[in-house]
């Protein structure tokens, strides 16, 4: 089985930021289980309305000409929206609060190789889709 890092810390900032862009939405955010591929539902009374994959980043907007998020997640996320009909959105707080979304059914601007190299874990690299960093609609 595969190691997760994620933390408690990681899972509080990711609740904070549901919940900061579900109300501005006038919407509520729902976890979804340990493992779920995306990591919110959000939904008004017992509606879905979409979904999604929240990023916290330690460095500002605009530090890297791309935004990275492994070609798997992005599958996962396609395969939601083709099931439920529903958009699926990558959301991104970076270090300066800037607060962006990108539509993950959106075709990738290019696909490489790469990922974390910095925990010594071979299976931090894998495909992974870019997006150009404007690309996202920020708030």
């Amino acid at each position: 089985m595969r190691r997760v890092y994620e933390t408690q810390k990681d899972r509080d900032g990711e609740e904070r930021l549901a919940h900061r862009v579900a109300n501005a939405w006038g919407l509520e955010a729902r976890a979804n289980p340990n493992m779920y591929p995306i990591d919110y539902t959000f939904v008004s009374g017992s509606e879905v309305c979409g979904f999604g994959e929240i990023k916290i980043r330690t460095h500002p907007y605009g530090r890297f000409q791309t935004y990275i998020l492994s070609a798997h997640k992005v599958s996962d996320a396609r395969n939601l929206a083709d099931t439920t009909g529903k958009k699926v959105l990558l959301i991104v707080q970076w270090s300066c609060e800037s607060i962006g979304t990108l539509d993950l059914s959106e075709p990738p601007d290019s696909v490489g190789w790469g990922g974390r190299a910095d925990r010594a874990d071979s299976q931090d690299m894998e495909p992974v889709c870019h997006y150009r960093i404007e690309r996202f609609s920020l708030r």
